[in-house]
Parts: structure tokens; C-alpha cells; sequence
């Protein structure tokens, strides 16, 4: 049995690896959990993808995706199991696999299971006899997974989100800004509407860096028109985001209502940069840490709510700075990238095919 694991974007990792260790970017997870199961990782290319790509995006995904799906299914083997990162990428090679009654175990990760057309595609693959464990983002997905599919599914576990708190960490020195610095980031689900209504008439600088590698057509976002004057949206690498993070009096993070724990990467790298934080309530994690009183919680859509709660931070630093070092503690014990793969590493072996095949 051999494992292999699959993006849904591509990615210089040979790059993460070289600049992860100058600390100039923040470790990969992919070839870290691919070493651990001694795996080789499958990416999308920039062939041009053929009409049986094309015809299979109809369906599910991208072109690139069932590109994807084809070539690793030459190179399968009975028995072996496959992991990926994103349901783009596991979903086609899953019913490829399904349609050919081919004896492999799928580890998917899924962004949200409960949309419907998720739910779906999770019950064509089990009417093909896949063997699939579902790995979901929050406990209340976990438990509407088993709702809906019971002891037909390998498994089903909920791991929450990660970040590398090597990279992303606290100054050396705080910063002493005027006028204030808001940090925001992220496209997915991001309302940045309401952000800049709630900042408007504040003496504060915003800059948001508003770069996602997973941004489709498809990907929902508002954007204030006209951009004010006191908010700057820019690309940044990640040495200049890891500055904003630390340098910012407070992160906002404006989140559209959705049911996945959207946002969870930049909450996570604020957090462990020592930024406090105000956040759009949502399910999951980013809940608990608002009732925790680790972050600041607002409504959604509420720009009002949002304004007070980024003036109580500006108003009582010392309070703020009280919350973030607990916010901190809180991702080190149970949101570091180590505790991450550990976890996952123990749920994909746990549910492999069994060596031996019948």
C-alpha cells in the first residue's frame, strides 16, 4: 500500500522548503504530512487539459482537476490510499476511481460538506463503494456529516485549522503608530463593505491584503465603492504581511455569513503574531474563541458593532494586549502546525485500505 497526496493549487514547494528555512516564508504542510506518510504529492499543471477535462469540469471543479484525476490514476495502485487538501482535487479522481470499481481509500478535506451539491457528490461515491473518510473544519460539521451519512463513511473527523507560529510570531518591539493601524486580509467571504463603514471616521490606517490562492469567479466578497481614503488594499508577500500583523494596533476580520469557519488562516496568523483581533461571529472555532473572550465578536454585517468594538481596543490597549497574549497561548496549545499534523497524520492511517486486500 503506498499513500498519495493531492493539491488543488500548485505550489513551489522546492521555494516554500528554501525560504521556509531563511524565515522569509512559513513551512508548507503538504510535504510535511507527504514525508510523513513517505508520499509522493500530486499538483495541478498548466497543460493544456483535453476535451475529456473540459467535459468533466461540467460536472465538478476545474479542467486542471480531472487533468489531475487521469494522471494519478495511471499511477495508483490496488490498495493504495490518496489524501488531499481540497475537495476540487479528491472529488474527481474519487469517481474516477468509484466508476472502475477500483479498490482505493480516499482521505477528502471539505471546505463546507453540508452545501448541497457536497452532500451529493459525497452520496454518488458511496453508491460506488468508495471508501472515503470525510475530513471537515468544525464539530458542527462533523456531526451533520454523520447525520446524513452514518457508518457508510470510513470516518469523519473535524480538524481545525493551523498556522505556523515559527513564522508568524510577535515583534521583538511594539510599535507606537499615529494614527492607528487596522490589518486586515483574505478574499474568501471577506465584507469588506462593512469594514470600511465601520472604520470611516476613525484616526486609524487600514491596509488589507487582499491576495487568496483559492479565488475563483466564484469566490463571494464585498469591496466598498469608492475605496476610502483611510483603507489601502495591496498584495503582500509574506514577510510584509507578517510586519502588518505585528506592527497593527488591531487585525479586522469581516467575514460574510457562512457556515465553514472562513477567515480561520489570517485569525490564526494575527493571533499568533500577537495581534488582538475583531471578528464576525461564525460557527466553530472563531466562536469558541469569541466566547472565550480571546477575540472580539461582532454580528454580521454590523458596522456599528464593529466600529465599538475596534474603539474599545484603541480605548484599553492594555485590556487588548491582556486578550491577545491568551489568544496566543490558546493557538500554540491546540492550533500549531505540529499539533496539526500530528492529528492528521493519526486519522489518515487510522483509515487506510488494510495492506492485505480480499
Amino acid at each position: 500500500m503506498a499513500w498519495h497526496v493531492l493539491s488543488s493549487t500548485y505550489f513551489d514547494f522546492d521555494r516554500f522548503a528554501r525560504e521556509s528555512k531563511a524565515d522569509s516564508l512559513p513551512h508548507h504542510l503538504l510535504p510535511q504530512i507527504a514525508e510523513r506518510l513517505d508520499a509522493e504529492v500530486h499538483q495541478p499543471d498548466d497543460a493544456e487539459p483535453s476535451a475529456v477535462d473540459r467535459l468533466g469540469a461540467v460536472v465538478y471543479a476545474g479542467p486542471e482537476h480531472w487533468r489531475l484525476a487521469r494522471r494519478v490514476y495511471g499511477v495508483l495502485g490496488d490498495g493504495d490510499s490518496v489524501y488531499t487538501a481540497g475537495c476540487d482535487s479528491g472529488i474527481p479522481l474519487a469517481l474516477l476511481c468509484g466508476l472502475r470499481r477500483r479498490p482505493i481509500s480516499f482521505a477528502i478535506a471539505f471546505a463546507d460538506p453540508t452545501r448541497r451539491r457536497s452532500r451529493m457528490l459525497i452520496e454518488v461515491l458511496l453508491r460506488l463503494s468508495v471508501r472515503l473518510t470525510a475530513i471537515v473544519t468544525t464539530e458542527d460539521q462533523e456531526r451533520k456529516v454523520r447525520e446524513a451519512f452514518g457508518d457508510r463513511l470510513a470516518a469523519v473527523h473535524a480538524i481545525e485549522g493551523q498556522t505556523d507560529c515559527n513564522f508568524f510570531r510577535p515583534p521583538d518591539e511594539s510599535a507606537h503608530n499615529e494614527p492607528a493601524v487596522v490589518a486586515g486580509c483574505g478574499v474568501e467571504q471577506r465584507d469588506y463593505v462593512t469594514m470600511a463603514a465601520a472604520l470611516e471616521g476613525l484616526p486609524i490606517a487600514a491596509t488589507v491584503c487582499f491576495v487568496s490562492p483559492n479565488r475563483t469567479s466564484k469566490t463571494r466578497f464585498t469591496m466598498p465603492d469608492p475605496v476610502p481614503a483611510n483603507m489601502d488594499f495591496r498584495h503582500l508577500e509574506f514577510l510584509e504581511l507578517r510586519r502588518l500583523y505585528q506592527e497593527a494596533d488591531l487585525v479586522v476580520l469581516p467575514l460574510l455569513e457562512n457556515r465553514y469557519s472562513a477567515g480561520l488562516t489570517t485569525l490564526f496568523e494575527a493571533i499568533a503574531c500577537g495581534a488582538p483581533v475583531v471578528v464576525t461571529a461564525s460557527p466553530g472555532t472563531i466562536q469558541t474563541l469569541i466566547d472565550d473572550e480571546l477575540v472580539l465578536g461582532v454580528p454580521v454585517g454590523d458596522p456599528t458593532a464593529m466600529q465599538a468594538a475596534v474603539r474599545r481596543i484603541l480605548d484599553d490597549k492594555p485590556a487588548a494586549a491582556r486578550r491577545s497574549a491568551a489568544a496566543r497561548a490558546r493557538i500554540l496549545e491546540r492550533f500549531s502546525a505540529a499539533s496539526f499534523l500530528d492529528r492528521l497524520e493519526r486519522v489518515l492511517t487510522e483509515h487506510a485500505y488494510p495492506v492485505t486486500q480480499t
